[in-house]
């Protein structure tokens, strides 16, 4: 049993956000039905690395958001198309999609629409900039992707050196995050209907999400006016210090824990330094006098020796783990953070899963994602009545 198990979550989505958000709720138990064009599907089964047969094909990008799905192929430009998927949707709990603004709109199958076929129905649209016409503002229209949202956001503002251009942090950052946020909402709403027995419109900007990141430098702008260079934190010393066998990171955000990071480091000499006799003082100085000091200790030791030694004295730290470390890791690994997946284009590969871990409940099944089509009729059979007549002249009509 999975908590989230009986929910049924239509998913127009393609790329990243939309699918990332439906696959949480397919780990937890959602049954989500991948609702994709005809021929094409979601642009991301395209996408290198691609392995390739003549009965199917998978993508790892498409393979990463798409796991323990069904997928049903609908031209929604048709109006038969379109009908059958209302059918869906007025059986469906949750639809989660991400179509640029307006698209679902002028096909007529919007919130609204679905709505009035289904009023518990909770909608989810994940968008740019946001799709709400009570809160609608300026950039509403823009079409959006994950660097466009990480620059708007302010959070490549503050990446990157000091000197340096302003820099994107991962890739499908502000997707993901935008992702999770939007599970959140909707698991809310999903405990609101118990209540009201109404479903909502969710609306989920990944402006929005993204920026919400930038709360602690947005206070600080508020109290003092002052903008964070990229790179540096006026107001905690943090930064990455060179080991015998790569980085570590840290962060000494009080006097205290800058009198244990001395005493590790057997440096109390640097208490009296009279440019590191702050907070303040020792995150302007970190780059010039912290760093070239304490790595005359940390040079002579691996990552791991330093890591412990500064755990020991109560400090947080973290070895600057390469991907490969993180894929080889075995802390991930004893958490259960992989799945072992069989795909029976691209064999076994190992995925990490989605992070929720709920201890009386079974965890995310090793499925993998679903070729295009493949369960179109299973799914048109069991939630849209179809019978094997209307299949077959749906399927020479290419409408499936």
């Amino acid at each position: 049993m999975r908590p989230l198990d009986g929910l049924v979550v239509l998913e127009m989505g393609q790329y990243i956000a939309a699918p990332y958000c439906a696959m949480m709720l397919a780990d937890l138990g959602a049954e989500v039905i991948k609702i994709e064009r005809p021929r094409t599907g979601d642009p991301r089964r395209s996408y290198d690395p691609l392995i390739e047969a003549e009965d199917g094909r998978l993508s790892g990008g498409f393979l990463s958001y798409n796991r323990n799905k069904r997928s049903v192929t609908l031209d929604l430009t048709s109006e038969q198309g379109r009908e059958l998927y209302r059918r869906l949707a007025a059986r469906a709990d949750i639809v989660v999609e991400n179509l640029r603004p307006g698209a679902v709109d002028r096909l007529g199958v919007g919130f609204e629409a679905l709505r009035a076929l289904n009023e518990r129905l909770i909608y989810c649209a994940i968008s740019g900039y946001g799709r709400s016409a009570r809160y609608r503002a300026e950039y509403a229209d823009r079409p959006a992707f994950d660097t466009a949202i990480q620059a708007m956001s302010g959070v490549m503002a503050v990446t990157g050196e000091p000197d340096g251009p302003p820099l994107p942090t991962v890739t499908g950052f502000a997707d993901v995050f935008t992702a999770v946020h939007a599970a959140v909402s909707i698991l809310a709403a999903v405990h609101g209907r118990a209540a009201t027995g109404r479903g909502t419109f969710v609306d989920q900007s990944m402006y929005d999400s993204t920026a919400s990141l930038l709360e602690r430098e947005l206070m600080l702008w508020d109290f003092t006016h002052q903008e964070r260079r990229r790179g540096v934190d006026r107001y905690a010393p943090l930064g990455a210090l060179e080991a015998s066998d790569g980085h570590v990171a840290l962060i000494i955000p009080t006097d205290e824990m800058w009198r244990r990071m001395c005493t590790a480091i057997e440096r109390e000499d640097l208490l009296e330094h009279p440019k590191l006799d702050s907070v303040l003082s020792r995150a302007e100085n970190f780059a010039s006098v912290i760093r070239p000091e304490a790595e005359q200790w940390t040079r002579t030791r691996t990552r791991r020796e330093v890591v412990t030694r500064f755990a020991e004295a109560g400090l947080p730290a973290g070895e600057v783990q390469t991907v490969e470390e993180l894929y080889a890791c075995p802390h991930l690994a004893a958490r259960g953070m992989f799945l072992s997946i069989a795909d029976p284009y691209a064999g076994r590969r190992r995925m990490i899963r989605t992070p929720a871990l709920l201890e009386d409940y079974e965890q995310a099944r090793p499925g993998s994602a679903p070729q295009l089509g493949a369960d179109n009729d299973v799914v048109l059979r069991e939630l849209a009545g179809a019978r094997p007549d209307e299949l077959e002249r749906w399927r020479e009509s290419a409408i499936i």
